[in-house]
């Protein structure tokens, strides 16, 4: 699993820089857009955007796929890495789950496939998308809110400010949760199957049954 997880603001230098140390080069990343609305952020637009984000570290070999349905798992060995971007988490949830790529993404993590993913991206590796629900609502109707559940059975909320606290802890007591990473923008995680290790500019904030703590840039969410 080589997992890199950030909590938006639409640039994480460190965490996207060392996910390009990570991808085959000579491969494309496969770049996926879909929880963005189309109608205001047009996916050419989102494929400009990305090309020219990574291009300013000399990798802009991305190609675009807007139909998960129209991708198989003979298709994805063509690609180097995956870049999930932000949006409405429940919309992007729900294609994946109802395109059958759910399976191939699970396939990809357990084989170590480099995979970098942005708020919405990042949240639906966590035990569920519940914080994202509580901030964004469902408009996807999404029933089953389950995620990847990679990261060592915590939540993920994105966006993080400290103006959230009372809300995260309202939800968590309204979902009966135990553990929630809360990662502000520019801040992620790089997750692999020994670690969970705080990178970016912020440090990460742990919620849980003993309150609020502050995991450091370089340190080990255990």
């Amino acid at each position: 699993m080589k997992l890199f997880l950030s909590g938006g603001g639409s640039e994480a230098f460190d965490l996207d820089k060392q996910f390009l140390k990570e991808i085959d080069k000579t491969k494309p990343i496969l770049y996926i857009p879909i929880a963005m609305d189309p109608k205001r952020h047009p996916y050419s637009e989102c494929l400009e955007w990305i090309k020219r984000y990574l291009g300013a570290f000399g990798f802009d070999n991305i190609e675009m796929a807007t139909d998960l349905k129209s991708i198989s798992k003979k298709d994805l060995e063509k690609f180097g890495g995956i870049y999930i971007g932000g949006g409405d988490t429940s919309i992007l949830l729900k294609a994946i789950k109802e395109s059958g790529f759910y399976e191939h993404l699970k396939y990809l993590v357990a084989n170590d496939l480099p995979i970098a993913g942005g708020s919405a991206g990042a949240i639906i590796f966590a035990k569920t998308i519940l914080p994202a629900i509580e901030a964004e609502g469902n408009p996807a109707k999404l029933e089953d809110l389950t995620g990847f559940n990679v990261l060592k059975d915590f939540e993920l909320d994105a966006h993080y400010e400290p103006e959230m606290d009372s809300g995260i802890k309202a939800y968590m007591d309204k979902h009966k949760m135990e553990k929630v990473v809360a990662l502000p923008e520019k801040c992620g995680l790089y997750v692999t199957d020994k670690e969970m290790k705080v990178m970016g500019e912020h440090s990460a904030w742990v919620f849980d049954e003993h309150g609020k703590k502050e995991i450091g840039i370089g340190e080990n969410i255990k």
